[in-house]
């Protein structure tokens, strides 16, 4: 595994309209359904809180993925014999399970037929990279700007 920081991919359509979406109705909803406290509060923290989880970069050191946040870096320890492949078809059959489906990214649980269970962060589904080790059960889903190049990182 070679080292390396990468670029997280720029946010696909859905994850940016339906962030607009949110900031809009952040600013819009208090006034439009007389509801001022409730949406006045509950709509900024769950936006301040997603935008808190959401992925701006990655690294790759010693067998160890950094997935960079705002605020932190998760840590996640690979598995011998991990394996990176490009996943252009991801969205295929792509069930949320827990997690985040589109503001500032897509992060937390997701499921689809070919992958089973997988954790991801991303921001980009045609950008996807998913990095397995079928002896662990171990399935993360990730988004590099540059796919290939990420992918060779991990398999040599």
């Amino acid at each position: 595994m070679i080292q390396g920081n990468f670029k997280v991919a720029p946010l696909d359509i859905m994850a940016k309209v339906v962030t607009v979406l949110m900031i809009v109705a952040a600013g819009a909803i208090p006034f439009i359904l007389d509801q001022m406290m409730y949406f006045a509060v509950f709509l900024p923290v769950t936006i301040f809180a997603t935008w808190l989880f959401s992925v701006t970069g990655y690294a790759l050191e010693d067998k160890t993925l950094l997935v960079k946040r705002p605020l932190w870096v998760t840590t996640i320890v690979l598995p011998g014999g991990a394996t990176a492949r490009e996943e252009p078809n991801i969205r295929e059959g792509l069930l949320k399970t827990f997690g985040n489906g589109g503001l500032f990214g897509y992060t937390g649980g997701f499921r689809n037929r070919k992958l089973g269970n997988f954790k991801t962060y991303a921001t980009s589904w045609s950008h996807a990279v998913s990095i397995t080790s079928e002896a662990d059960s171990f399935c993360i889903v990730v988004t590099p700007e540059n796919p290939a190049e990420f992918i060779q990182c991990i398999n040599v």
